[in-house]
């Protein structure tokens, strides 16, 4: 008897599900198989099963150029543990098995089981490596627990590959897919990154809520929004004027930005030669100032930057403008009263540059906003949040990762 079931966790981004349920019968009725004696089962029949199944999938694989699988040392031991506890192994849920290792194992992503019944090991090899999943590229392991059903003896198998917990240190070296456990909904799934992206805006499948906002630095590194905002500051000579306004303040301050950058867009700045990757980047505020040039979300950094050091409320919102498109810019709070801040549309900076957010609302779409220690995200309806970028109720701030290190996780 033989049963197998495919899953691959429910993976929502890039990676395709597969579920297939197959039941077999031999036809045989093996006899002779009561008068022989019951092979044990024990530690050095389990490893030396394991060994030669793994052999016999290699020999597949190997010819195929699907690679050779693996051991894995933690998924066998648990498997072993989770059979033993089985009143009839031989009745396990295939369905059963997929909860319970990827409860234990969240990266457990890819997974395949085949639970079959025979009377002798030979023929328990052969039907294992007759399963179709062996010749599965998705898997890099395999790993098996023999056990006695009767007169007859079963093997429950499983393909697997663990797919790690995301943190930026993983996103930069390994690169690929990674498990994450949504801080909003709890529930686990996988993502996969794309490194050519300029802006990674990570959302959950489960509840469609954004967990993080991810850039590539000029440098190649991946890094959080947040991480670009360095506390750069600016000369403020407006504010030793005893008169002096916020709005005067503010002014003068967005003027030095303005007057110093030069408009540039990435791959300008990095010519035709360079790799195809870094063109679309992200640069630190003092990165931009050095250089005096950047595109719209480096010079709204810079200057969101320069505002929050020189004591404003201050964010940077990366969203849509109606006649620009993918855009970012700057608000900042003076007083009572909210301004939308452009940094690439001109080099002189007066008073009637100032416009407030009512007054930009129809073509100022916000999706997210930053500051340095924040992501902003927001549910309410954008007659709503377009009027208001400040506001606590209006805007969330997306809960930090558990991990110290800033990291995250997939499905």
């Amino acid at each position: 008897m033989v049963r197998s079931l495919y899953s691959f966790g429910g993976i929502m981004l890039t990676v395709g599900v597969a579920l297939l349920i197959g039941l077999q019968k031999s036809g045989k009725v093996d006899v002779l198989g009561f008068l022989i004696p019951h092979q044990e089962v024990d530690e050095a029949f389990q490893r030396g099963f394991q060994s030669d199944a793994m052999i016999r999938i290699n020999q597949l694989r190997v010819p195929a150029e699907v690679g050779e699988v693996q051991e894995d040392e933690l998924l066998q031991n648990y498997l072993k543990e989770f059979v033993s506890r089985h009143p009839k192994p031989q009745d396990i849920e295939l369905d059963e098995v997929f909860d319970s290792l990827q409860t234990e194992f969240p990266g457990a992503q890819y997974l395949a089981a085949n639970l079959i019944t025979s009377t002798s090991r030979e023929d328990l090899l052969d039907k294992l490596s007759g399963w179709t999943a062996v010749a599965n590229p998705d898997f890099n392991s395999i790993i098996t627990t023999v056990f006695r059903a009767g007169s007859q003896m079963g093997v429950l198998g499983v393909m697997s590959r663990r797919i790690p917990e995301f943190s930026l240190q993983a996103a930069n070296t390994e690169g690929g897919r990674f498990h994450n456990r949504c801080p909003h909904c709890k529930v686990i799934h996988a993502l996969e990154l794309d490194r050519d992206s300029r802006t990674l805006i990570l959302s959950c499948p489960h509840c469609d809520l954004p967990f993080d906002v991810l850039a590539v630095g000029s440098s190649g590194e991946i890094k959080r929004a947040t991480e670009f905002l360095e506390g750069f500051q600016l000369l403020d000579e407006v504010a030793t004027k005893r008169s002096a306004s916020g709005e005067e303040r503010v002014l003068a301050l967005w003027g030095q930005v303005a007057d110093h950058c030069e408009y540039q867009l990435d791959q300008d700045r990095l010519g035709s030669s360079s790799d195809d990757h870094l063109r679309e980047v992200w640069k630190a505020s003092g990165e931009t100032w050095h250089e005096a040039a950047g595109d719209c979300e480096d010079t709204s950094i810079l200057l969101a930057d320069v505002l929050i050091s020189a004591g404003f409320e201050a964010r940077v919102a990366i969203g849509w403008n109606g006649n620009i498109g993918q855009h970012a810019w700057v608000v900042v709070k003076v007083g009572s009263r909210q301004y939308i801040l452009e940094s690439t549309l001109q080099k002189k900076i007066e008073s009637s540059d100032l416009v407030d957010v009512e007054s930009g609302a129809a073509f100022y779409q916000p999706e997210q906003l930053i500051d340095r220690d924040r992501i902003y995200y927001s549910t309410a309806r954008p007659d709503r949040f377009r009027l208001d970028y400040f506001s606590s109720a209006l805007w969330k701030a997306i809960p930090k990762p558990e991990s110290s290190a800033g990291e995250l996780s997939q499905r």
